[in-house]
């Protein structure tokens, strides 16, 4: 009886192990989420917050101006024209916003 619980131990903790590997896997950025990374730290404006980065590099991002909004989307666009291109990103004002 104590060596099949031994048994049943090990398999537990070592499931465990594995679970924790691939969780460690997971967290890495793909090089899209880098590049779009990369794209946000030049095209974005103090009044605009990035919200999330898609596997696919897309961005979803808050604004507060619309003149905002443009300016960011026409950076990526611009980027996107001299090196690989991403989704567009989608910009949104916050609710009750102006």
């Amino acid at each position: 009886m104590r060596d099949q619980r031994g048994r049943l131990l090990q398999r537990v903790r070592a499931v465990f192990v594995f679970a924790l590997f691939l969780g460690a896997c997971a967290i890495e950025n793909t090089p899209q989420q880098d590049l779009a990374y990369a794209r946000w730290a030049k095209c974005n404006s103090t009044s605009a917050t990035l919200d999330r980065v898609g596997l696919d590099g897309g961005i979803t991002f808050r604004y507060t101006t619309p003149g905002d909004q443009e300016a960011i989307v026409q950076c990526f666009a611009e980027a996107g024209r001299t090196g690989q291109p991403l989704p567009e990103p989608v910009g949104y004002r916050p609710v009750g916003g102006q």
